[in-house]
């Protein structure tokens, strides 16, 4: 009898032993929708997005178009007429994650596309990218965060690549997911120096745990029959 029930007690918990892999292309695959704002993008707006679909702001006129979407390309940029650490550049995207995800990353590559301007050598700014997930309302936590000091030197040509641990615990409770993009000014330049950068290979990767079957919770409530029919 023993030996019958551990038998069962194996086969319940074979699906859950077997995770499976998923991996989301994030990248942009449109223009997407840009416009000014001067309070950028915040995790609220995100939730109201539809999933899928980037939204970018820069925020104020002599920034226009230092954010943009190209195809499997986010294109980001700061200018010092940017207000100093404070505000900036944004890129915003919701999206889905597979049901029952036990764990995720998200990744991508970034690198220097370009940098102008006479007062270069006095600019310094950011990049950050946070991640959120949404309950029904709204509310929004932070579930993984990376931010690039001294990006102006930090950044090359040529592309490094950023991997972030999201933090799924309270995940079963996420309705949506989101994140945002932000390009910032740190020094206390007005005018006179910028930089430009391409985010490529935006995913979303990790491991999914199938839930119980029908089949695997009756290999359970047989197996507690046959136990209680030994003690009787």
């Amino acid at each position: 009898m023993r030996k019958t029930l551990c038998f069962l007690m194996v086969l319940a918990l074979a699906p859950m032993a077997n995770a499976s892999s998923f991996s989301i292309d994030l990248s942009p695959t449109s223009s997407g929708t840009t416009g000014v704002s001067f309070s950028g993008i915040t995790p609220q707006n995100v939730f109201g997005y539809s999933a899928g679909e980037w939204h970018g702001t820069w925020e104020n006129s002599s920034l226009n178009g230092q954010v943009g979407f190209d195809e499997g390309i986010l294109k980001l940029q700061i200018g010092a007429v940017a207000s100093n650490n404070a505000g900036g550049n944004f890129a915003g995207l919701k999206f889905d994650m597979p049901s029952g995800a036990d764990s995720a990353t998200l990744s991508f590559d970034i690198a220097k596309s370009s940098s102008w301007g006479g007062s270069l050598a006095s600019f310094e700014c950011k990049y950050i990218c946070n991640v959120y997930g949404f309950l029904n309302d709204g509310t929004s936590t932070v579930i993984g965060t990376w931010t690039l000091e001294n990006a102006k030197t930090a950044l090359t040509d040529s592309p490094f690549s950023v991997s972030i641990e999201l933090d799924l615990i309270g995940s079963g409770e996420y309705s949506s997911y989101g994140l945002i993009f932000n390009s910032m000014e740190t020094s206390t330049l007005s005018s006179g120096a910028g930089i430009a950068a391409d985010i490529t290979n935006i995913c979303l990767s990790g491991e999914v745990i199938p839930e119980p079957t029908t089949a695997t919770l009756g290999l359970f409530g047989l197996g507690t029959l046959l136990l209680r029919r030994r003690r009787d």
